[in-house]
């Protein structure tokens, strides 16, 4: 009898991107990204190995943690088919799972921005940027200049996708640090304000 496989319902997508990264280290996996679709639900995950990009999407599940668990789940099972000598890629395979409750969105764009840009959410600003440059060296438009027309549209699209979430990361960090100056500022303040009734 065939095993169905289930969704991991319970994962977020914080936990998600967290096991991929795992994942495509075990797995020598030179570059990925995360790329959610427009429809804020959808999900589709590309990877580089030797060279060449795969991508593995999915759109059925009613949550974009659900979907990109899929995505996970399939790629995982690729690397251990690959271990038992089977290669290339199915079409078709069907996930069955139920709902869950979806998370904080401003954490999990967050952490998405940070595998897009391909650094962990702890990172420094110094890894940041240096991983950013390195990547955006590869992608950025002018080097696709006399490449096929759907080569400079997929570059052009990462580009984006790369710019947008150093943007957000930086945004957030820039806001964390700016709201954490004001804290400090407003307890000093406080201070100066028991000092001089005590005097």
């Amino acid at each position: 009898m065939a095993k169905i496989s289930i969704i991991q319902t319970e994962a977020t997508v914080s936990q998600t991107l967290a096991d991929l990264r795992k994942l495509f280290r075990e797995w020598s996996i030179e570059d990925w990204e995360p790329i959610p679709d427009e429809d804020r639900r959808s999900y589709t995950v590309r990877y580089l190995r030797g060279s060449q990009w795969t991508a593995i999407s999915s759109q059925m599940q009613p949550t974009k943690a659900m979907n990109l668990r899929v995505c996970y789940q399939v790629i995982m099972y690729l690397k251990l088919w690959e271990n038992r000598g089977v290669t290339g890629v199915a079409k078709g395979v069907t996930f069955v799972g139920a709902m869950v409750p979806v998370g904080n969105p401003d954490k999990e764009d967050f952490e998405q921005s940070c595998a897009i840009v391909g650094v962990e959410p702890s990172a420094t600003l110094e890894e940041i940027e240096r991983i950013y440059q390195v990547k955006v060296q590869y992608v950025h438009p002018d080097k696709f200049n006399n490449r096929p027309e759907s080569e400079r549209r997929e570059a052009e699209d990462r580009f984006k996708r790369l710019k947008k979430a150093y943007e957000i990361k930086q945004w957030v960090i820039d806001h964390h640090t700016s709201l954490g100056r004001l804290i400090e500022r407003m307890k000093r303040e406080k201070e100066k304000e028991i000092d001089a009734k005590s005097e």
